[in-house]
């Protein structure tokens, strides 16, 4: 193979180097793109010979061989591979360049699809997208309240909210907060009994499960440094907090409840916070979304107002900054 020595070894080429590089780069692209440089000059509208000494100058630039020439064909070295896959990523990154100046001049509007689980989206939900629409009045929005997990690219969902997330590579999570739970039952339920002191002691009590999370039965705790476990006994598995909560507060066992659907009815005394010395495992709570470059301005919008939302003292204390006994 040809060896080609670089004429330009300047570890911080010139603005006018870079202009050159990316009009050699553009070449180059279209050369691989139709095949031959005849093709490619006709598209690009210059003669053949300019198209070649372009490739042959950005070869030179870069020290090494980006194509072999035969011919009839053309293929890609090893080089010519790894720089076409960069040089393929700048038609995005050009358009995402001009997506965010013509957004300067534009209003964010339009509708935006969001899809959160059920319980949460009944006590967060409402306060946060009126607060997103008094922001934003010509964005629409579109909230699905579910515990099923939606696929957001084939249905057509631009952002959900989501407890520990795996996401697949092609969608993006960001972190929004972790949600706290606490183990609630009736104050019926025990009557003139004790309630359990101890992890072990839940084994003696009918317990509700939420059949959304796998291994919902086995409730693990921690007390400083110290880990419990414990197989609950599952009276009832429903696949929703509301109705976990309606179940506990006729009495019909003990559940585990994020803390912001538990607080209320603790307070009042329909419902006793149990073991509040040990502390179940938080669930992380994602921002998740499909990747697009550029991001519709609407989109970005919604992201920024949630994380900063979320952020805010008065949610925090709602996903268990508070400590209530």
């Amino acid at each position: 193979m040809k060896t080609i020595t670089s004429s330009n070894p300047a570890s911080h080429p010139s603005p006018d180097t870079l202009n050159q590089q990316l009009q050699w780069a553009i070449t180059f692209a279209s050369v691989v793109e139709h095949g031959s440089f005849t093709k490619a000059a006709d598209v690009l509208g210059c003669s053949k010979a300019l198209a070649s000494k372009q490739v042959l100058q950005l070869e030179a630039l870069l020290g090494a061989q980006l194509l072999f020439r035969t011919t009839r064909r053309l293929h890609l070295t090893e080089a010519g591979r790894v720089y076409l896959a960069h040089c393929s990523q700048w038609p995005q990154w050009v358009s995402a360049a001009r997506q965010a100046v013509m957004e300067l001049r534009e209003e964010v509007a339009g509708l935006v699809r969001l899809t959160v689980p059920t319980s949460f989206g009944g006590v967060f939900m409402a306060q946060a997208l009126l607060a997103f629409r008094a922001r934003y009045p010509q964005v629409e929005v579109e909230l699905d309240l579910s515990s099923i997990q939606r696929d957001l690219e084939a249905e057509g969902w631009d952002l959900a909210i989501r407890s520990n997330a795996i996401v697949p590579d092609r969608l993006v999570s960001r972190p929004l907060s972790v949600m706290r739970e606490w183990v609630v039952a009736s104050p019926a339920l025990f009557g003139d009994q004790p309630p359990p002191h101890m992890p072990a002691g839940l084994r003696d009590w009918p317990c509700l499960i939420n059949s959304h999370f796998r291994n919902a039965a086995h409730w693990a705790f921690s007390q400083g440094a110290q880990l419990h476990a414990v197989d609950v006994h599952a009276a009832l598995r429903v696949n929703d907090f509301n109705f976990l909560r309606n179940l506990a507060l006729a009495g019909a066992g003990i559940t585990r409840l994020p803390d912001y659907l538990a607080a209320t009815d603790v307070s009042a005394g329909r419902l006793i916070r149990l073991l509040p010395d040990f502390e179940l495992t938080g669930q992380p709570l994602y921002l998740v979304y499909p990747q697009r470059l550029p991001q519709p301005a609407k989109v970005r919008a919604l992201i920024d107002f949630l994380l900063e939302w979320f952020m805010q003292p008065q949610q925090q204390a709602l996903l268990g900054a508070r400590e209530s006994h």
